[in-house]
């Protein structure tokens, strides 16, 4: 292309979402590492947050995930 922009297989939103739900669904491992940690350290108060955070993710990476059907689904 002449204005020297790329040309992928998916729209730039479908790339987004896949992209973000990728990176949800990795830190839900790292989350729960984090978690462990604050346990063995005997901090339950940020093993807490950091569990409460991979829930909120979790929800957040189910969202994207319908989103990214939704889009699939209708390109």
């Amino acid at each position: 292309m002449s204005d020297g922009s790329q040309e992928f297989s998916v729209s730039d939103i479908e790339y987004n979402l896949i992209t973000t739900l990728s990176n949800l669904l990795q830190s839900e491992e790292v989350l729960a590492k984090y978690a462990q940690d604050a346990d063995s350290s005997g901090d339950s108060e940020s093993a807490t947050l950091f569990r409460t955070l991979r829930e909120h993710n979790k929800r957040s990476a189910a969202e994207f995930r319908r989103a990214l059907a939704r889009h699939l689904h209708d390109g």
